[in-house]
């Protein structure tokens, strides 16, 4: 199991939000490479870049500074906010990131999103993001009358192997992931699944390796590392 730190972007700035919500925004740095090259300091292997600001809009808004990032690590990145085409996909796997991750335009054109991976393969990821039962898109803005379980079905019938699922009403509150969704989830799919959402100390990781499946391939860590409840080392050292 992978521990991967989030580096969430508004406005070229390191941040996180609270629940997905833009109007609880706390801000940590005004240099995200050097956060990235932080993360890469303390051991990370993995990075989950997003642009908020993409996801919010409908575009890439922070591309350059994504870019700078990709280039300034040496470890793999994933890439996501805001992706809707080819052009976007193309131009961050050119940048050298590892692969993207798409939400909305997933959910929106499950035949474009076939048509996506035929082109690129693994390097396609879907985040599967939910409040409750209902699937969220556009940065969190709006709910789909669909639960993340069909949506995981139809994504996987897409030919998608790697999803990342985050339960927003634990994402950035540091109250514990939603481990019963996760086994459930865990216990239907025969692809990779990233976790993320809510993880605020090592006893949460553990309870999510504790699963023990061999689906779980990683853990998005986010706001926990940014205030010192978890200490990365200590995390990849149990993960």
């Amino acid at each position: 199991m992978i521990i991967i730190p989030a580096i969430d972007i508004i406005g070229g700035r390191v941040v996180r939000l609270h629940q997905g919500d833009f109007t609880k925004e706390k801000f940590y740095s005004d240099d995200p490479v050097e956060t990235a090259l932080l993360w890469q300091k303390k051991g990370a292997r993995f990075l989950h870049v997003v642009d908020l600001d993409g996801a919010k809009y409908g575009e890439v808004r922070n591309g350059e500074v994504i870019g700078r990032i990709i280039k300034a690590v040496d470890m793999k990145c994933e890439v996501g906010g805001g992706l809707r085409d080819e052009k976007d996909i193309a131009y961050f796997l050119e940048q050298g990131a590892e692969r993207v991750v798409l939400g909305t335009k997933a959910f929106e054109d499950p035949d474009y999103l076939k048509k996506l991976v035929s082109m690129f393969g693994k390097k396609i990821v879907v985040s599967i993001d939910f409040a409750g039962e209902r699937i969220v898109k556009k940065g969190w803005q709006e709910e789909m009358d669909m639960s993340p379980d069909e949506m995981i079905k139809k994504i996987q019938q897409a030919g998608v192997s790697t999803i990342v699922v985050t339960d927003i009403a634990m994402d950035g509150t540091l109250k514990g992931p939603n481990v019963e969704k996760m086994k459930k989830i865990l216990s239907s799919v025969d692809i990779s699944v990233i976790a993320s959402g809510g993880i605020s100390s090592l006893a949460d990781i553990k309870k999510l390796k504790d699963i023990g499946s061999k689906n779980l391939e990683g853990v998005i860590i986010g706001r926990a590392l940014y205030e010192g409840k978890i200490n990365l080392e200590d995390a990849i050292k149990i993960s």
